[in-house]
């Protein structure tokens, strides 16, 4: 499926969810469970227009140029590990989403959370500051090893908050035009709010202020060379931290209102299935038999 970025700008509200997994777990378990258990059940919850979820390696502190007053390195005992963003179209969606499912069987799906995370922050998104501002990479719902280099970088801010989202909206515009940049998507993020969360049902475990961010771009380049020059000596005036987190995988369970293949069955499904071309198992009459009313549309 092409993608097309006025698709994914039609999602007016964002939440993006970042964080790390309990020590004592083990991680390839713990993203697994995520992928295949977690997933595919908020997939189902009403609302929702887009999700995906990315895995993170260890910060790439050599992936940009360096410049003067802005850190690439970040401490080990603070690396995400992993991000889950959800989007909706509009305030009804967020609403129906919140309603979604009953809540002695939302609470199920929340115990996750206190199962798994350590540490999380959600972070919203609002109209425009998501934007999607150019997406060659072919692919509008990516599932599994990605096909090029894909990072998750975060930014913190030095400063004035207007002269800093003035900065990376300057930025995100620069680097969507550079040539060999496939995907730039920029996200400027409220100060997370605990007590709404809270108010949810979410059990809040956010990070310490200064190790939140104030900002994500998801970046995807032909080669990773392509990001060395990416950023100059005077974005330095309003940033004061790039932190960029290699994605090693992508998972997308929801796109453009409807779930995926593998918001419905799950990953190791939509893999086994793409392994024999078994096209007959992506048919809406099956997938409406095995799930309801909830596969209408499902994107295969």
């Amino acid at each position: 499926m092409t993608a097309t970025p006025d698709i994914e700008n039609k999602a007016r509200i964002g939440r993006v969810t970042c964080g790390w997994h309990l020590p004592h777990l083990d991680i390839a378990k713990v993203r697994r469970f995520w992928r295949d258990v977690h997933s595919p059940a908020i997939a189902r919850r009403a609302g929702v227009y887009e999700y995906r979820h990315n895995q993170f390696a260890d910060v790439r502190s050599d992936l940009f140029a360096p410049i003067d007053g802005i850190a690439y390195a970040c401490d080990p005992r603070e690396r995400l590990q992993w991000q889950s963003d959800v989007r909706y179209a509009d305030q009804a969606g967020l609403d129906a989403f919140g309603a979604d499912p009953p809540q002695d069987v939302k609470s199920h799906l929340l115990s996750d959370i206190d199962m798994l995370v350590d540490r999380s922050t959600t972070y919203l998104v609002l109209g425009d500051n998501g934007f999607t501002h150019v997406d060659t990479t072919g692919d509008a719902a990516p599932q599994g090893p990605v096909r090029f280099p894909t990072f998750g970088v975060f930014f913190r801010q030095r400063g004035e908050k207007t002269l800093f989202r003035a900065c990376l909206t300057a930025l995100a515009k620069r680097w969507a035009a550079t040539p060999g940049v496939l995907r730039v998507r920029l996200n400027l993020f409220e100060t997370p709010d605990m007590e709404a969360e809270r108010l949810a049902g979410y059990p809040v475990k956010t990070h310490p202020v200064t190790q939140q961010y104030q900002a994500w771009i998801d970046l995807v380049v032909e080669i990773e060379t392509v990001a060395w020059p990416l950023v100059r000596r005077e974005d330095a005036e309003a940033i004061a931290a790039i932190h960029a987190y290699p994605a090693e995988v992508v998972y997308t369970f929801n796109y453009a209102g409807r779930p995926t293949l593998v918001g419905l069955r799950g990953y190791n499904a939509f893999e086994a299935i793409g392994f024999f071309y078994a096209k007959q198992h992506c048919q809406q009459s099956l997938l409406h038999w095995m799930y309801g009313d909830v596969a209408e549309g499902c994107v295969v």
